[in-house]
């Protein structure tokens, strides 16, 4: 049971789930904080990110080279902005939303790469967002060659046989298989993965109520995903929306592989044991 109104003045995640182009991501991440932070301010962000365009506006019009202007960039996200990341950030929730990122100057690499991409595409830089496994970074062609930035490492520049030894080292996959991930990621694939990197913070939190506010964001933007599907009802029931759980979970019961269909099951069952319960 997912409803637009819901979400009715998030303008540009229903952009996404719209699937139009040229959707501004900050206002979509902080429209997903807002689920969590209700009065959040956008123009204490917004005014934030605009300083640093404009600080280093003149600098990169001095530069000599395009890798110059992504080390001024870097520079002043590191050194000014105090953007950078830590193990312990992952399991922070702070560190998943753009405003907090900000306050802190903590982030995962998502949620810092963002800021640099804003940051970097209001000054012209052509900074591209690469969502590799296991941490996303950003990407700029140079003359000098293709060159990524891990903000999570403070900003640290690398070539493509450093990009390619990162992620190798932290996943499980081998050189050739990385570099068929090495190409820009579209605006609806960035917003699927900030929100899924939510819902297992959530998840592993056992904050429900904030994890199916996420799951509810999940489906719009992937209706055809039976794992997304099945996730929604389930995700219901653990937020105590008990009437809303069982028709979901009837829904997904009369479509699931036989693989799921004890598991929905048992869901629907105490579904129904509590609903009475809720009245």
């Amino acid at each position: 049971m997912l409803r637009f109104e819901q979400f009715s003045q998030d303008t540009q995640f229903l952009r996404l789930v719209h699937r139009e182009p040229d959707v501004d991501l900050v206002a979509a991440g902080l429209e997903i904080a807002r689920d969590v932070h209700p009065n959040l301010d956008f123009s204490r962000t917004r005014a934030a990110l605009q300083q640093a365009v404009a600080r280093l506006t003149h600098p990169i019009t001095r530069a000599g080279s395009d890798f110059d202007e992504l080390k001024l960039l870097v520079c002043y996200m590191t050194e000014e902005m105090g953007l950078y990341g830590r193990p312990d950030c992952l399991d922070d929730v702070d560190a998943h939303y753009l405003h907090k990122v900000l306050e802190t100057g903590r982030g995962i690499p998502i949620s810092l790469s963002l800021l640099y991409l804003h940051v970097a595409n209001e000054l012209g830089i052509p900074l591209e967002p690469i969502a590799t496994p296991g941490r996303f970074l950003t990407r700029l062609q140079t003359e000098a060659g293709v060159l990524y930035v891990d903000a999570f490492d403070q900003g640290r520049i690398l070539d493509e046989v450093e990009c390619v030894e990162l992620i190798c080292s932290t996943t499980q996959f081998s050189p050739q298989e990385v570099y068929r991930f090495l190409r820009p990621a579209d605006e609806r694939s960035i917003a699927i993965r900030m929100l899924q990197n939510l819902k297992n913070l959530f998840g592993r939190q056992e904050r429900w109520t904030d994890a199916w506010r996420v799951q509810s964001r999940l489906s719009m933007l992937m209706p055809g995903s039976w794992r997304e599907r099945r996730d929604h009802a389930v995700l219901t029931l653990r937020a105590g929306r008990y009437g809303e759980a069982v028709e979901l979970l009837k829904k997904s019961l009369s479509v699931c592989p036989d693989e799921d269909r004890q598991f929905l099951q048992g869901h629907l069952s105490q579904a129904l044991r509590l609903l009475p319960e809720s009245n």
